[in-house]
């Protein structure tokens, strides 16, 4: 409301000028409290977001469940340190209580065997095949 439209409903000036001082004020303290909130939930969210990039990066097999095991005291989120992420996660990775929540390199470095339904041999013919056959067939291949 401004000015006019306040002194068509019949108020004084001098309290209608009071009124959209308090009016204006108003509006702006709830404004500022408003921006304060929003970007306190963005620094929130960019340091939840950063949280999961490491833990992406770290290969956790799911990470909601793994960033709920985050100590989120230990971080500000004003001042994000990549680097005391990494530290929090490696000991989580470390732990022998929650290390199955990540992938292993050891697992993934392992040679995996020969299983005949890999190959462009249908599974009717794999079956068909002997051990014997079947080496012979990879061997001309």
């Amino acid at each position: 409301m401004d000015l006019k439209q306040i002194l068509t409903l019949g108020i004084e000036e001098s309290k209608a000028r009071e009124l959209v001082f308090k009016l204006e004020k108003y509006i702006m303290e709830k404004e500022g409290k408003m921006k304060k909130e929003f970007e306190q939930n963005l620094k929130a969210l960019e340091l939840e977001m950063a949280v999961e990039r490491v833990l992406f990066i770290e290969k956790a097999r799911n990470i909601k469940a793994t960033k709920a095991l985050i100590d989120f005291s230990r971080l500000d989120k004003n001042n994000i340190d990549e680097k005391l992420i990494r530290k929090i996660v490696l000991e989580l990775k470390k732990d022998e209580s929650t290390k199955f929540l990540f992938e292993d390199e050891e697992s993934e470095a392992k040679i995996k065997g020969f299983t005949p339904f890999e190959s462009n041999i249908s599974k009717r013919e794999a079956k068909k095949l002997s051990y014997e056959e079947l080496c012979k067939y990879y061997q001309n291949i």
